[in-house]
């Protein structure tokens, strides 16, 4: 019988591309609570024990951490972790007194913001804080802004001041948060670090990576992300500034154009079990350190679970053999990139597991979403200035190896290791829902309505590090629309 509802906050997209369920009835009291798809590490997640540290905060208030090493390059900080694979984060280091603030990392969003001193929201009095009693150097304007996250907001003022990080320091503006809803009051971050497209900053402040490059400070405009998996106990969760770390992964970087100039997305080829591809056509994914899991349109996620043996369906959630071993795959560019059955396989409903793949249509019919589920099995490079993201076989995943393809497969496959393809497909970029948002200051108000538009990209061989594997070709014209923030809210039944 259905025992529990939970419903899936889906946020706009100009906020963090956040998307994680939370316990509830269905009622009007909506919190951030992060379902248990598995145990937390420190119980025994495949019979690995993680070292998890508890984060304490003011007012006596602590946050379950798992620490990373300190990475051993300069241009790098650490990602840490909750412990469950759900949030990922940075310590960044804001103001004079270099104020530790820890930083969710999110790709989905270009927004950079902390909780205030003046803030007396529930949520900022159990996280730390930044103000003027931490910097002598902090100013603030007069320019307030809102951002929507599901059931409630976050709004402040812009503010600038000297951030801190690997071995730079950077002089910039970002957002001090004056009121933040209960959604943030179950994770261990005390603001966003934005590393989305520059065009979706709501702020009207140059993002983190603007200001870097502007400064000189980086060799190449890129990031490069690599999140740890808690059940293999590792703790060596990074995040590369102006280049990439090849310990990380084996072979070569396979570059895909981005086809939406305001958010991270790229063409999907295809994706598939065991190289069994379904034969997807027009798809495209939009690539998100800040989503915990993987969301695609119901019907699409009906066609990928056909293909895992054992597999059943309850409305959007689908739940798959508790024992499966069977690899899920996404394609970019000719590439098959595996998904372990570590990643995708969740908690235990008594008669299977629960996917981490959700039957979802977040944004358009053609639009997926990859989180950390994907994520955690590929080494994720972002670049800027080449307008390509580029994926690199996280080392003994087996993703990127594959050059066979299946009988249903629309699309071929070519080993990591080849030096050049390209794509002939034309890929279409489903619509994108634009936001209105308004920024005001003192005495005067203004509306801006943005629309993310997505662009026409080929196939393109540039590389900031000379030979890599090359981007797909992806043609995309997308009808803009502009449409208000709004709450999109399922309740979703689980059988357990």
């Amino acid at each position: 019988m259905l025992s529990r509802w939970l419903p899936l906050l889906l946020l706009s997209s100009y906020a963090s591309a956040f998307y994680p369920y939370h316990d509830g009835d269905g009622g009007n009291v909506r919190r951030f609570v992060p379902l248990d798809i598995e145990p937390r590490p420190a119980e025994g997640v495949g019979g690995v024990t993680v070292d998890i540290q508890r984060r304490r905060q003011k007012r006596g208030n602590d946050f379950t951490v798992v620490k990373s090493n300190n990475p051993n390059v300069p241009n790098a900080v650490a990602i840490d972790s909750d412990g469950s694979d759900f949030t990922y984060f940075a310590i960044l280091k804001f103001g004079s007194s270099g104020k530790e603030m820890y930083m969710l990392v999110d790709s989905g969003s270009a927004n950079t913001w902390v909780m205030g001193s003046n803030c007396s929201s529930n949520a900022c009095g159990i996280h730390n804080t930044f103000g003027n009693a931490d910097s002598t150097s902090l100013k603030t304007t007069s320019q307030t802004w809102s951002l929507s996250y599901g059931t409630g907001q976050v709004k402040g003022v812009v503010a600038q001041d000297e951030v801190s990080f690997a071995n730079y320091t950077v002089h910039m503006g970002f957002g001090i948060a004056s009121s933040a809803s209960d959604d943030f009051n179950n994770y261990p971050m005390d603001g966003i670090l934005g590393l989305g497209r520059p065009s979706s900053d709501a702020l009207g402040t140059s993002t983190i990576m603007e200001v870097l490059d502007q400064q000189g400070s980086l060799s190449h405009n890129i990031v490069g992300i690599h999140l740890q998996r808690a059940s293999d106990g590792t703790k060596d969760g990074q995040l590369t500034f102006g280049g990439v770390d090849s310990s990380k992964f084996s072979g070569q970087l396979g570059y895909t154009k981005v086809i939406n100039e305001a958010s991270w997305e790229i063409a999907a080829d295809d994706a598939g079990v065991d190289g069994k591809g379904v034969g997807f056509s027009g798809k495209s994914a939009i690539i998100d350190t800040g989503t915990s899991y993987v969301l695609m349109p119901k019907s699409d996620a009906q066609a990928l679970h056909a293909l895992i043996p054992g597999s059943a369906q309850n409305g959007e959630i689908f739940v798959v053999p508790c024992s499966s071993n069977a690899n899920v795959f996404f394609t970019f560019s000719g590439v098959q990139y595996a998904v372990s059955p570590k990643d995708y396989v969740g908690q235990n409903l008594g008669n299977g597991c629960q996917s981490k793949i959700i039957g979802h249509q977040a944004f358009g019919p053609n639009e997926w979403i990859l989180g950390a589920v994907f994520l955690k099995n590929v080494y994720t490079v972002f670049d800027f200035d080449n307008n390509q993201i580029g994926f690199g076989a996280e080392s003994g995943s087996g993703s990127g190896s594959s050059s066979s393809t299946s009988a249903t497969s629309k699309t071929s496959t070519r080993s990591a290791s080849s030096s050049s393809h390209t794509s002939s497909d034309s890929r279409s970029s489903a619509s994108k829902p634009s936001t209105t948002i308004t920024t005001s200051t003192t005495g005067s108000s203004s509306s801006t309505s943005t629309a993310a538009a997505a662009t026409s990209s080929e196939a393109s061989d540039s590389s900031p590090f000379g030979s890599s594997d090359t981007t797909s070709s992806a043609a995309s014209q997308a009808t803009t629309h502009v449409v208000s923030m709004v709450l999109l809210a399922l309740t979703i039944g689980l059988i357990l």
